[in-house]
């Protein structure tokens, strides 16, 4: 039988197209990674001026080796307006644009990117593909407390949920939590990936970041890499570290971060150990090399439903550069899956914290985990070992949406 080849729209114009990490590590990785497999993939984005847009599409084309379609029209205003500004004014330009183009899929990623995706798939009879990558209306309760518009996003994330042709989630607690909502089984879950052509242990980086910030081989360097909202719980981090450096003389911290002020001042705050701390920022096309040159990650988040089904790409990201990862209980399927495969430590908050990391990294084996980590990730959470997932959410047959 003949098969078509499949023609992938990714239309994510809620973020900046040329700076938005998630955008970069979650959208235009993938895309990226599944032109070399055979797939044919376009994006279309939004930014704030014309300058900025013709600076994202020369960026994406070099870095990515996609072709992009990106209007100045990104919104000033935050949250769902600003969101659904953005994704109507897009949706208007490639309505015409791409009324003779061949696209079999049109990828969006957020309840409201879902809405005029569909409507763009209808128009030019592509399958829908909406990838859930978490529960917008309780995160949004969590920030603002219960209230009327909390409710109203849940009503339209679950609603749109029931109405894209195909889904994709990012946990398998995830895909449970939709099934109870919608009656929908037919998830393909593609937990947050790396791809390993970007994402993976560089041991000439190792040697030279290790040389600048001066530390030597009997030196332990723990990472945290992400950023300093309340959820991500970096003051609890800052405090733990301190804890561990503390009693270990060999131990640094390093903090991967563009909240560079406000993590300088909690670690002020908390009279960090002064000369014991790193914090540093990178562009996503980098972070490889400072992660590559730790030797353990952390993560930290309160368990709750939001981050019960999450999938945070930073677990991936430190796995594929060889770190194993200090977690809390309750983050997706990884606060189980990390200790049952020996690449990471359960944290018992109930107990001596810092106690239980200095445990871990004493352990015998805890240079060879480097190793354990990044087969893990290679097996697991690249995206190649997830390709039959991808080839099944973007297969040519018919839809099955609601």
């Amino acid at each position: 039988m003949h098969t078509v080849k499949a023609e992938i729209l990714f239309f994510v114009p809620e973020w900046p197209a040329l700076d938005s990490p998630i955008l970069h590590a979650q959208v235009l990785s993938v895309a990226s990674f599944l032109n070399r497999e055979g797939f044919s993939c376009r994006f279309a984005g939004a930014e704030i001026s014309l300058s900025r847009a013709q600076e994202a599409v020369a960026m994406i084309t070099a870095q990515y080796g996609v072709q992009a379609y990106v209007a100045p029209v990104l919104s000033p205003h935050a949250g769902a307006w600003g969101a659904w500004q953005s994704c109507r004014k897009v949706y208007g330009y490639l309505r015409s644009e791409f009324s003779q183009a061949a696209i079999t899929h049109v990828y969006a990623r957020s309840f409201i990117g879902s809405m005029w995706a569909r409507r763009l798939g209808r128009s030019l009879n592509a399958i829908s593909i909406f990838d859930i990558r978490g529960v917008v209306g309780l995160e949004h309760q969590l920030d603002m407390g219960s209230n009327i518009e909390s409710r109203v996003i849940s009503y339209l994330e679950r609603k749109e949920c029931r109405r894209a042709d195909r889904l994709a989630t990012v946990s398998q607690n995830l895909g449970m939590h939709l099934r109870q909502l919608t009656g929908r089984s037919d998830m393909v879950v593609i937990p947050s990936c790396v791809d390993e052509n970007r994402f993976s242990f560089d041991s000439s980086a190792r040697s030279e970041l290790r040389a600048v910030l001066g530390l030597d081989e009997t030196s332990i360097l723990l990472c945290y890499s992400g950023g300093t909202s309340a959820w991500q719980r970096i003051g609890d981090i800052v405090s733990l570290l301190k804890q561990v450096c503390l009693a270990d003389p060999r131990c640094r911290a390093l903090f991967l971060t563009t909240g560079q002020e406000e993590v300088s001042r909690l670690l002020n705050e908390q009279q960090f150990p002064e000369g014991r701390a790193f914090v540093l920022g990178a562009p996503h096309n980098e972070v490889h090399r400072y992660l590559s040159a730790a030797d353990l990650g952390i993560i930290m988040r309160h368990d709750t439903m939001v981050n019960n089904v999450a999938s945070p790409v930073k677990v991936g990201e430190y796995l594929a550069c060889g770190l194993p990862v200090i977690l809390t209980r309750g983050i997706g399927d990884y606060s189980n899956m990390l200790p049952a495969a020996s690449v990471g430590m359960l944290l018992d908050e109930t107990a001596d914290m810092g106690g239980q990391v200095l445990r871990f990294i004493h352990r015998a084996n805890f240079p060879t985990l480097r190793n354990d980590a990044t087969g893990f990730a290679r097996s697991r959470l690249t995206m190649r070992a997830n390709l039959t997932q991808y080839r099944s959410l973007y297969a040519e047959n018919t839809r099955t949406g609601i």
